[in-house]
């Protein structure tokens, strides 16, 4: 009885042990091919296919890649020593750990600033990061599945684009990519070596991108779960090590936490943001989207083949992929904005294995034809629905200052004027084919507004202006200039910028469209409430309404449905004559409303443009311009409703004669890199 007792615990124990421990996982992995460039003949040969491929679409226009407005920060926070690089470059001018600014203060020190230097490293880091990380899927799941993995990170934007910046993101995928791999190798072999390289890549992570660290602390983290009795002491004093060298930067991560977030310039995540990332990822395209989906589908039969297979990797997988975006969305609601496409960069990876790691063949033709078709349809649409080549090599600081250098050349008596910040100007303006201009061009951020502009415009009477604009440029600047220069005669719409030639006279373009006006004398017709008392003409203004000692006049309001697409600007004009001091601070005020529940009403946009702001002078009749790009932002809240009209604060003598509005064709790549282009590219550079 003793024995047979004895054999049943025995057995239990055994069954608990292997539903505990699993040991085909473990087998596997401890079974599985240690070369360098493991995996059968056929996934070798297709993985360097495919890495090839993924260098050729990151070397396109290389070395002329041009420098984003990040690149060119931390260029310019570059100091000559390193200490001072670290204490004003990163402690008071970054939100990021000092690792990649210091690899930058190096490396321009040895090879300089060029466009091509400087990517360089990078675009070669992130392809070391598609290696390791084809290595860390064989290990882990099939060659089908690593395959699929790398036919996705060579071709999709996401990888692409921050493949070819020099910042942070290249830096830490690659330093993800081989901490991942490392850290199998290590839980597979139990070889010291790997477990070094694993401790060093979690330190690079950690001084790279503090969303970079969080994904290494998760990955160190389930080492703990998964490790063999005689791997734990090697693996704690390696963390132990690895926490030591991490001390240095809490001091710098403690004061960048204290600043919050990216209030400033991004804004808080909705509901719907990971589905817009999603659709982003997938190049806003419904034919990759297709088969991106279908693949999916294939590897989730394989999975529910195979459950067993699952453990212990896809839930690693998916604990790493949520928890970043998780963590990154909570903080952007509760304490400040932080969310966005390329902080999730160091997760994606492991958010596609675990979506893909279901994919097992026996034939190699099958995962080669899936690997190919995905890198076919990936590459097709990165260059027809995301433009890749057309909006990232076209860089708008490039297209402001080679403007003006047109302008010298182009004889006549031409105005310059650039809204872009200051540092990035100075930068470029050392580059030779951009020196001649310095000193030849307005800065517009160095101006009060537009007032100044208007002044330098009156004083100089140039033939020609040609106005270089950021996307947050007042976008009154375009009409307002129209009111001497009524002829656009060249436009250039680019990422975040668009460049703008206008004439006194001659053909120009067309790019607005009317929507509605009224005119005095007329009746109002829908939408408009014109209630001023009609003045008889004289010799300072013709016929108008008298707004003399009257605070509001000549309002229109109606609901929004004819908004055309994303980043049309709507302006309106209002046509007045200011007859006194006071009346130079009458305003033309736009509103955007909706309203909620409740009945409660709910003002987003606020936009006022006075007379002295539009450099109307005393005793003389001008416009007064205000405007609003309708970005997908301004879109997403429903039920929009408009409300302009004139206000005139201090009840001065005014007579308003009419008011307009009117549509301006939007450019439709001004966000293009990070959001959907959905209306054709009228005014390509």
């Amino acid at each position: 009885m003793t024995s047979g007792r004895a054999s049943s615990s025995a057995t239990c124990n055994a069954t608990l042990t292997v539903k505990a421990d699993p040991i085909s996982w473990r087998t596997r992995l401890q079974e599985a091919d240690r070369a360098l460039l493991p995996g059968p003949a056929w996934a070798r040969i297709g993985f360097l296919a495919l890495l090839l491929w993924a260098a050729v679409l990151r070397f396109l226009g290389w070395p002329h890649i041009p420098f984003m407005h990040d690149e060119v920060s931390a260029l310019v926070r570059i100091y000559p020593s390193l200490g001072e690089t670290i204490s004003r470059g990163v402690v008071e001018l970054d939100t990021h750990p000092p690792g990649v600014q210091v690899f930058e203060w190096l490396w321009a020190r040895a090879f300089g600033v060029s466009e091509g230097a400087v990517k360089l490293p990078f675009m070669l880091l992130s392809l070391a990061a598609i290696f390791f990380l084809y290595r860390f899927a064989l290990l882990w799941t099939s060659a089908a599945a690593a395959l699929a993995l790398t036919a996705l990170l060579a071709t999709l934007q996401f990888e692409v684009l921050y493949g070819q910046i020099a910042r942070p993101y290249a830096f830490g995928a690659f330093t993800i990519a081989l901490l991942a791999d490392q850290w199998g190798r290590y839980i597979a072999w139990g070889k010291m070596r790997n477990l070094v390289w694993a401790g060093a890549a979690a330190v690079l992570s950690a001084y790279t991108h503090h969303f970079a660290l969080l994904v290494a602390f998760l990955i160190m983290g389930s080492g703990l779960f998964l490790l063999q009795r005689g791997q734990w002491k090697a693996f704690l004093i390696t963390c132990g090590i690895a926490v030591l060298a991490y001390l240095p930067n809490v001091p710098i991560i403690t004061h960048q936490l204290g600043l919050g977030g990216l209030q400033e310039w991004l804004a808080t995540p909705g509901p719907d943001w990971f589905g817009d990332h999603l659709w982003w990822v997938l190049h806003c395209s419904v034919i990759l989207a297709a088969v991106v989906g279908l693949v999916v589908v294939f590897s989730l039969t394989g999975y529910w083949k195979d459950l067993k297979g699952t453990w212990p990797i896809v839930p690693l997988l998916l604990l790493w992929a949520v928890v970043p975006a998780a963590l990154g969305y909570l903080y952007s609601i509760w304490r400040a904005p932080v969310l966005q496409h390329s902080v999730l960069l160091f997760s994606f990876p492991f958010l596609l294995l675990a979506l893909l790691g279901g994919l097992k063949f026996t034939r190699p033709i099958i995962p080669l034809s899936i690997a190919v078709a995905l890198a076919i349809v990936a590459t097709f649409t990165l260059f027809t629905e995301r433009m890749h080549d057309r909006t990232f090599l076209n860089s708008k600081y490039e297209a402001f200052l080679q403007a003006a250098v047109n302008a010298q050349g182009a004889g006549g008596k031409t105005l310059v004027a650039l809204d872009a910040p200051p540092e990035v100007l100075d930068f470029l303006e050392h580059e030779p084919r951009f020196a001649s201009v310095k000193g030849h061009y307005i800065r517009l951020r160095e101006l009060s507004g537009a007032s100044d502009l208007l002044a330098r415009i009156a004083q100089e009477r140039p033939d020609t202006i040609v106005l270089g604009f950021f996307h947050s440029t007042d976008r009154e600047l375009p009409a307002l200039i129209q009111r001497t220069h009524p002829a656009l005669v060249e436009r250039a719409d680019l990422v975040e910028g668009q460049v703008m030639r206008f004439v006194r006279q001659g053909e120009g373009i067309t790019d607005h469209t009317a929507w509605t006006s009224y005119t005095v004398p007329g009746t109002p017709t829908t939408g408009w409430n014109v209630d001023a008392p009609r003045a008889a003409s004289d010799s300072i203004a013709e016929e108008g309404w008298d707004l003399s000692g009257r605070e509001y006049g000549m309002l229109y309001e109606a609901p929004l449905y004819t908004v055309r697409a994303p980043n049309d600007v709507l302006e309106v004009l209002l046509d007045a004559t200011v007859l006194d001091e006071p009346a130079l601070d009458l305003e033309l005020v736009l509103e955007l409303h909706s309203t909620i529940g409740a009945g409660r009403d709910t003002i987003h946009f606020y936009r006022s443009m006075s007379a002295r702001t539009c450099a109307i002078t005393v005793g003389s009749r001008g416009t007064l311009v205000a405007a609003v790009p309708f970005t997908r932002g301004a879109l997403a809240h429903r039920n929009l409703r408009l409300r302009t009209y004139a206000f005139n604060r201090k009840s001065g003598k005014v007579r308003l004669h009419g008011m307009e509005l009117r549509w301006r064709e939007g450019d439709p790549v001004l966000f293009g890199l990070y959001e959907p282009i959905t209306s054709p590219w009228r005014f390509a550079p």
